[in-house]
């Protein structure tokens, strides 16, 4: 019995001593490094639903948080982890095309590369605070800056899609204007007119009436007294002249005399008797109807060739020249024999007998009496060769032609005016740089063209930067990370 109870209770210690395996303990957080302890004994009374825990903090050297790294060893040793988190840089997926940062890819771990000091470009400064009114941010944006500051889409009238009928009003932004209104003339409402619109204004709106023409015409004046009148009593038209009843006379040789109104009153006799003979030398031909000579024959005519003379191998025939039979050429001015050619040539054919060269031009080709061809070149012209024409003679295109005065310099075949450069880097800036990603600033000399100017790199302070990375401009030694002095590279 004495044995039963010593067994009894040491199991019962046990029980109570190994209670916190019986119960899970509450998650901590991610960054919480706790040691459970061993629960005393309760009294049988109390509560099993309770425990204590004990938790201890590893205080690593980098101090960056109050947790692991990711490391397995609790003491917090240095192992890759990530850019932003772990040690205060840009991990460089995050880093695009918006940002200049200035160091990229520095070796954090053997494993872990890092971008420094990132920030968004300079064209990225457009907010609602400087970007508003009647205009708006646009484009990309990077931490909440835009790199376009645009009119607002209600400024979108101009010339172009408001005319005609309707101007441009309200307010203007970048050459565009909020809206578009009818023009205050083309509101107004054309005049209704009986005689018609006398004038109109530039939207086309009949402003003023003509009045009734017929009081503007003056009355007609007649001889036999007025026939018609208008609607403002003027007269329009006279009553006829009596003599335009009569009846004309019947004429066979026409009329003598008439009356006011035209009209035949007397007939004349026949003309025919009334003309003189004619006089010929050679007889009468025709006579009118009186037997008066109207027309004379004619007399036989001289020689055609009197007087005319041929060139040689010539003859006159009706008053003109004509080659004699075998002959061919000018007659007036003489003949030649008309040779007989074999191969289809021709004896007038010339020229010479090699095809032209690369610096002629053929102009004409033809075969000889034997048969030959012969061609008639040229020589080139200067732009046919490809060059340009200098008093006669042929010069390069990019050459100027009797050179350059004093002043200016032969370019592309102009003269353009010599010039130097007149645009000095601003203080702390020079023109060159061993730095590619030091920033910048530009400026435009008197010529037009663009000067870039580079940052002056900061002083080194002296302590070691042999292992550093960077190129060769100055560097400064930054905050420790993880144990280790690690060097960067920085700008003012």
């Amino acid at each position: 019995m004495k044995y039963l109870n010593f067994i009894c209770y040491s199991l019962l210690l046990m029980l109570l001593f190994n209670t916190s395996s019986l119960y899970a303990a509450p998650p901590l957080g991610d960054h919480t490094t706790h040691t459970p302890l061993s629960l005393m004994p309760e009294p049988l009374s109390g509560s099993h639903d309770t425990f204590s825990l004990a938790a201890t903090w590893w205080l690593p050297d980098w101090q960056g948080g109050q947790g692991s790294r990711g490391s397995d060893d609790i003491g917090g040793g240095d192992i890759d982890g990530n850019c932003e988190k772990n040690y205060g840089m840009h991990t460089p997926s995050n880093i695009d095309s918006r940002y200049i940062c200035s160091k990229y890819n520095y070796n954090v771990t053997s494993s872990l590369k890092c971008h420094v000091n990132c920030r968004c470009k300079d064209e990225y400064k457009y907010t609602s605070s400087n970007c508003s009114g009647n205009y708006t941010t646009a484009g990309t944006s990077c931490e909440g800056k835009y790199n376009q500051c645009v009119c607002k889409s209600e400024f979108k009238y101009n010339s172009s899609n408001c005319s005609g009928e309707y101007e441009v009003s309200g307010t203007s932004c970048g050459g565009n204007y909020n809206g578009c209104t009818i023009r205050p003339e083309c509101t107004v409402s054309s005049m209704s007119c009986t005689y018609g619109c006398a004038g109109y204004n530039s939207c086309d709106r009949c402003t003023s009436c003509k009045s009734n023409p017929d009081c503007d015409v003056s009355d007609k004046s007649c001889t036999y007294g007025c026939a018609s009148y208008n609607s403002c009593s003027k007269c329009t038209s006279c009553k006829d002249n009596p003599d335009c009843s009569a009846t004309a006379v019947s004429c066979d040789y026409g009329c003598a005399s008439t009356n006011s109104c035209g009209i035949c009153t007397s007939c004349s006799g026949n003309p025919d008797c009334n003309v003189s003979d004619k006089s010929c030398d050679c007889g009468c031909s025709s006579t009118n109807s009186c037997g008066k000579c109207t027309s004379c024959k004619s007399c036989p005519p001289e020689d055609p060739c009197s007087g005319i003379s041929c060139g040689a191998n010539a003859y006159c025939s009706g008053g003109s020249c004509y080659c004699n039979s075998g002959y061919e050429g000018n007659a007036n001015s003489g003949c030649t024999k008309v040779d007989t050619c074999v191969s289809g040539g021709s004896s007038s054919c010339s020229g010479q007998t090699s095809s032209c060269s690369s610096s002629q031009v053929q102009t004409a080709s033809c075969k000889d009496c034997s048969g030959t061809t012969r061609y008639t070149c040229r020589a080139k012209t200067c732009a046919e060769q490809g060059k340009k024409d200098c008093n006669g003679s042929c010069i390069s295109t990019s050459e100027c032609c009797g050179g350059c005065p004093s002043g200016y310099s032969c370019k592309n075949g102009s003269c353009e005016k010599d010039h130097t450069h007149s645009y000095s880097c601003p203080s702390g800036y020079a023109l060159g740089t061993d730095c590619p990603n030091a920033p910048t600033t530009s400026g435009t000399c008197s010529c037009g063209a663009v000067t870039t100017c580079y940052k002056f790199m900061n002083s080194y302070d002296g302590q070691d930067c042999a292992e550093n990375t960077c190129p060769t401009f100055t560097c400064k030694c930054c905050e420790s990370f993880g144990g280790f002095q690690a060097h960067c590279c920085s700008y003012d």
